[in-house]
């Protein structure tokens, strides 16, 4: 009986340890995207140097892309949510660092039929 008890509570304890890591790794911590230079990384023509950032988790996560071609922002609203085709919402054009940022609505995607 007694060796059943010791076993139980090193389980619990393990199980508790596990928990507190698990909790304290930072679920909430931004990650931030690193360019690459593989072919296969950039699916796109001349989108190579394109770099994104997600904040937070869920479907509530928005998206956000910096193209530094033409200096712009773009962002996804909710990109874990609803259809499988997500549509950027609204754009920022960095003129000048520091300066002012106007927001401009990004155009309307197209529809693309199943093939």
């Amino acid at each position: 009986m007694m060796r059943w008890r010791a076993v139980v509570r090193d389980l619990v304890l393990v199980c508790l340890a596990v928990a507190v890591a698990w909790w304290l790794r930072g679920a909430g911590t931004t990650v931030q995207a690193q360019r690459s230079s593989s072919s296969t990384s950039a699916r796109g023509a001349g989108d190579g140097n394109l770099a994104f950032q997600m904040t937070g988790a869920g479907p509530d996560a928005p998206l956000t892309m910096y193209n530094p071609e033409n200096r712009t922002l773009y962002v996804y609203p909710r990109v874990g949510a609803g259809n499988s085709q997500i549509n950027c919402a609204y754009s920022f054009r960095v003129t000048k660092p520091g300066g002012p940022l106007e927001r401009e609505n990004c155009p309307v995607g197209e529809f693309l039929a199943p093939q």
